[in-house]
């Protein structure tokens, strides 16, 4: 069977009607994406200066933004650390618990070597702090600085007497020289 091939001729009167309804829908359509593209380049006309001018700021509030949601993340993160950590801690103490010893002893057990450490580490302190006292309890003059000092303040002292003795001979010289002018 050979297939025939009808043409249809499309009238006039179908074109100029799909014309019509084409810029009928159409129309408007274009219509409001111009007014839009015209609006927005407005906008963007009259805001750029002000973006120019104000985007130190805005850049110093997108980082403090940045940094709140890097912390709020963060946050998140080691709550749910926290939370997996507490339910192993719970289901190890539960597993344990069912081996023979029940919940309160071993909570009463751990309780009681944290106080045993936390003796001990004062004990540390305290005689950490005694160290401390008997050392700045010292005599100031056996510290290195104090020598120090002293051998200058001596070194000042026979500086001082030499001037001393330089200018009484120098008077006394001069005495001289005056007596015996004057003889």
């Amino acid at each position: 069977m050979a297939l025939r091939h009808r043409h249809r001729q499309v009238s006039t009167k179908t074109i100029l009607l799909a014309t019509v309804a084409g810029i009928t829908v159409g129309g408007p359509l274009l219509a409001l994406m111009a007014f839009s593209f015209l609006t927005t380049m407005a906008l963007f006309v009259v805001t750029s200066p002000l973006l120019i001018i104000f985007s130190p700021l805005l850049m110093a509030a997108s980082f403090v933004f940045l940094a709140a949601l890097v912390g709020f993340g963060a946050a998140g993160l080691m709550a749910i650390a926290g939370l997996s950590a507490l339910s192993w801690v719970l289901r190890s103490v539960k597993d344990d618990g069912l081996k023979g010893l029940n919940l309160t002893q071993k909570l009463v057990e751990s309780g009681e070597k944290l106080k045993e450490k936390v003796v001990e580490s004062g004990e540390n302190v305290m005689d950490t702090g005694k160290d401390w006292v008997n050392h700045l309890k010292q005599p100031v003059e056996n510290s290195p600085e104090n020598k120090t000092a002293n051998k200058a303040s001596e070194n000042v002292k026979d500086t001082g007497k030499d001037w001393a003795n330089h200018l009484k001979q120098t008077a006394e010289n001069s005495a001289e020289i005056r007596t015996a002018d004057t003889a």
